[in-house]
C-alpha cells in the first residue's frame, strides 16, 4: 500500500504485533476505526467476539512520502511463531525488520532474490546490524520453502556474523557496596537483585509480589520468568530481603511506573540504574547495570565450583556461555601460575 503521507499520517498495529496499518488524513485504511483508534488483525478477530479489543499504538511519522510493501503470508508466519512459542518481542523484531525490507526493495519480500538480500545486507553500517536483521528475515524464507511457497530459499547463504565472545567484567565490590548503600528506595531493590540473585532488568521489571516465597527454615525465593519464557528459582539473601520487602505492594506488580499508570520494563530499570552508577565517581566508567549479575556470576562460581549451579541460577540454556566466567579472576588458576618452577638463582 503506497499513500501520500502529510503530518498527520500514523502507524497503526494491533496490540499482538502482528500486522500494521497506515493512515493518513482525508480517510482510514481498512480494520481501522476513526472514533476509536484501535485495530484488530484478523487472528484477533478470528479469536471471537470475546476477546478483548486491544489499543492501537500509534506513533506519528514526520511528512513526506511514506511507502509500505505488503508482505506475503506475514499473518500466517507470525501465527506460526505464536504456536511455536515465540517471545513477542522475537514476533514484533520479526513483522519490523521484514517491513522494513518491504520498502528497501520496494515490492514484497517474498518474492525476493538471492541477489537482491545480498544488497540489503550489505549496505548495512554494523555487524550488529547485520546479525540482528539477518537473523530476523532468514527464517521467514526457511518458512515460506517448507511451506511450499517458493522453491528456493534466497536468504540461506546470508551470514550471520558471530557475536564476540567478551569476558565478563564485574563491578569491583568496594563500589558495588558502596553504590548500593548510598542509592534511593527505589534503585536499592534492583540493585539488590542484580548483584545477589543475578537478575536481568526485564526480569527484575517482570517481577510481581507473588513470585517472592519464604520457606520454612526462613530462605528468601524469587519465581523468575526469563529468556524464552523460561522459569527458575533463585535464592534472595534474608539481610537483601528485609531492604526489598517494605518498599514492595500488597500484590501484583513489584514496581511501578512513578509517571504514567502501568509496570516498568526492563529499559527502563536498565537506564535507570546505568544513569547512577555512571555519576557516582567510585565506580569505573564501564560498569553497567549488566556488571552488577556479572559479579553475581564470577562470586557464586568462586564460591562454589559448580558451574551447573551457576547455569540455573543464571537462566542460560548454555552451558558453554558460562566458560567465560571461569577466566575472570580464577584464584585457582594463579595459584597454579605461581607454583610453576623458576629460574635457578644461577639463572636470574
Amino acid at each position: 500500500m503506497v499513500a501520500a503521507a502529510t503530518p498527520g499520517v500514523a502507524v497503526l498495529a494491533c496490540g499482538c504485533g502482528r500486522v500494521a496499518h497506515v493512515r493518513w488524513s482525508g480517510g482510514g485504511g481498512e480494520g481501522v476505526d476513526e472514533g476509536v483508534g484501535s485495530i484488530v488483525c484478523g487472528s484477533c478477530t478470528r479469536a471471537g467476539s470475546g476477546r478483548k479489543t486491544r489499543r492501537a499504538r500509534r506513533r506519528v511519522l514526520p511528512a513526506g512520502q511514506y511507502c509500505t510493501e505488503p508482505v506475503g503470508c506475514l499473518d500466517d508466519h507470525l501465527d506460526w511463531m505464536v504456536r511455536c512459542g515465540r517471545s513477542a518481542r522475537t514476533i514484533a523484531g520479526r513483522r519490523i525488520e521484514l517491513t522494513r525490507l518491504g520498502e528497501w526493495l520496494g515490492h514484497d519480500p517474498a518474492t525476493a532474490t538471492a541477489a537482491e538480500l545480498e544488497r540489503w545486507q550489505a549496505g548495512m553500517s554494523s555487524t550488529d546490524s547485520m546479525r540482528w536483521r539477518a537473523s530476523m528475515v532468514r527464517p521467514y524464507y526457511k518458512w515460506l520453502r517448507a511451506r511450499g511457497v517458493r522453491p528456493d530459499d534466497p536468504a540461506a547463504l546470508l551470514p550471520i556474523p558471530r557475536r564476540p565472545r567478551r569476558l565478563p567484567r564485574p563491578i569491583p565490590e568496594p563500589a558495588l557496596l558502596a553504590a548500593v548503600a548510598a542509592a534511593s528506595v527505589r534503585l536499592r531493590p534492583w540493585l539488590l537483585l542484580a548483584g545477589w540473585s543475578g537478575l536481568r532488568a526485564a526480569e527484575i521489571a517482570g517481577l510481581e509480589v507473588e513470585a517472592f516465597s519464604t520457606d520454612p527454615a526462613g530462605q528468601t525465593w524469587v519465581r523468575v520468568v526469563g529468556k524464552g519464557n523460561a522459569e527458575r528459582v533463585v535464592p534472595v539473601p534474608g539481610w537483601a530481603w528485609v531492604q526489598i520487602a517494605p518498599v514492595l505492594p500488597a500484590s501484583g506488580p513489584c514496581w511501578r511506573r512513578e509517571r504514567g499508570s502501568g509496570p516498568v520494563t526492563g529499559k527502563h530499570v536498565s537506564i535507570r540504574c546505568n544513569r547512577y552508577l555512571a555519576k557516582r565517581a567510585d565506580v569505573p566508567r564501564w560498569c553497567t547495570f549488566h556488571s552488577l549479575r556479572h559479579r553475581f556470576a564470577t562470586r557464586l562460581l568462586a564460591g562454589t565450583k559448580d558451574v551447573r549451579l551457576v547455569q540455573h541460577a543464571m537462566g542460560h540454556a548454555d552451558l558453554s556461555v558460562l566458560h567465560v566466567y571461569t577466566q575472570v579472576m580464577s584464584a585457582a588458576a594463579a595459584a597454579a601460575v605461581d607454583a610453576l618452577p623458576g629460574l635457578p638463582p644461577a639463572m636470574s
